[in-house]
């Protein structure tokens, strides 16, 4: 579902967008069937309020030639969004069905893949600008886990329990899983507001309130 803002509110936070936007979490996928397709979680951790509309994906070697735009969400103060790398709908219900209800779901229609021995989330702005970069090396593609970075510091694998990070619902993966039902289970947080962020954000007086996500 995209969301449409009006161009006076775009106008207000234009010149705060392209340094408030962090890349808070990524899915980079696993061995065997991967459940849902590559995703990142982008976080608001300004003080106004953003349209991801405006901003785009890439992987190594970022320009807008390559990069994908993002479905447009209105994210206020400590407001996340997650944009699976994917053009097809029908990806959206993939998600839900592993994540449950996870608000501000999105696509972006193109930009590349994310490699398991490592790769590259990058967030650029309309001029080709790259505002924040996720990156991430082999030794985190162990296959499980999403990836998180919070408050901008070194990415790490999601642990359950540990910042809002849930056990995803089961699905097929015929690599991992075990006969006779071949289940699997992930473990991240996607659309949970990142503890640092929230920290800084209630210093601003706009902590927006978390809840935990699941079916």
């Amino acid at each position: 579902m995209k969301t449409v803002v009006c161009l006076a509110a775009l106008a207000a936070v234009a010149g705060v967008a392209s340094a408030q936007l962090s890349i808070t979490e990524t899915y980079i996928g696993i061995d065997g069937e991967d459940g849902t397709e590559d995703w990142f979680e982008v976080t608001n951790v300004g003080a106004a309020a953003i349209d991801t509309g405006n901003f785009f994906y890439d992987d190594v070697n970022p320009t807008l030639a390559n990069a994908g735009q993002l479905d447009s969400f209105v994210l206020n103060p400590g407001e996340s969004a997650v944009f699976l790398i994917a053009s097809n709908p029908t990806t959206l219900a993939q998600f839900a069905s592993v994540w449950g209800a996870v608000g501000n779901v999105g696509l972006t229609n193109g930009g590349g893949g994310l490699g398991q021995g490592g790769d590259e989330v990058n967030l650029l702005d309309a001029g080709g600008v790259v505002v924040d970069a996720l990156i991430y090396g082999a030794p985190l593609s162990s296959g499980t886990f999403t990836i998180e970075r919070l408050g901008g510091g070194s990415p790490t694998l999601s642990a359950l329990g540990v910042n809002g990070a849930y056990e995803s619902n089961v699905f097929t993966n015929t690599t991992l899983g075990t006969a006779p039902n071949f289940e699997w289970t992930l473990v991240g947080s996607p659309g949970v507001v990142p503890a640092p962020a929230s920290a800084a954000l209630l210093a601003l007086g706009g902590l927006v309130g978390v809840r935990r996500r699941r079916a």
